[in-house]
């Protein structure tokens, strides 16, 4: 999924991920967060918690960099489910960073993040596997 691209509906030629997300990274800070006519509602739960925190995402900016967000896209996209689309993360202070770093391709950000503090560095590494995300700078 990640090396190939998506087919330009226009001209059929595949559009390389990298350039899409490198095109996606640009703008992210724009729409960070933001509910726009593209926007779903996310519920992010931590693992073993009863805590959550609410978000405004952009499936096209989660998925192409996450084979976890993918999947539950698809899968609300497949059963044409509305509302609130829920995941569970192993930290939710950690998630916003990576978040973050989805949205902006930010990654010195997310490194300093990470060094502040030992829980920051260990929840960001968890949610980065746990939610699959294609990260090829480290």
């Amino acid at each position: 999924m990640m090396e190939e691209g998506i087919e330009d509906s226009e001209s059929g030629e595949k559009i390389p991920y990298p350039y899409i997300i490198k095109k996606l990274h640009s703008i992210g800070k724009c729409v960070i967060n933001k509910k726009t006519k593209d926007a779903l509602p996310l519920r992010v739960y931590e693992a073993g918690k009863e805590i959550y925190e609410d978000f405004w995402v952009h499936p096209i900016f989660l998925s192409s960099q996450s084979y976890q967000f993918f999947k539950l896209f698809e899968e609300v996209k497949t059963k044409q489910e509305q509302g609130i689309i829920e995941i569970e993360v192993p930290s939710i202070k950690a998630f916003a960073f990576v978040l973050y770093y989805m949205y902006t391709g930010d990654l010195s950000k997310l490194l300093e993040i990470a060094k502040l503090d030992e829980s920051y560095c260990k929840g960001i590494m968890e949610s980065i596997q746990y939610l699959e995300i294609n990260i090829t700078k480290f």
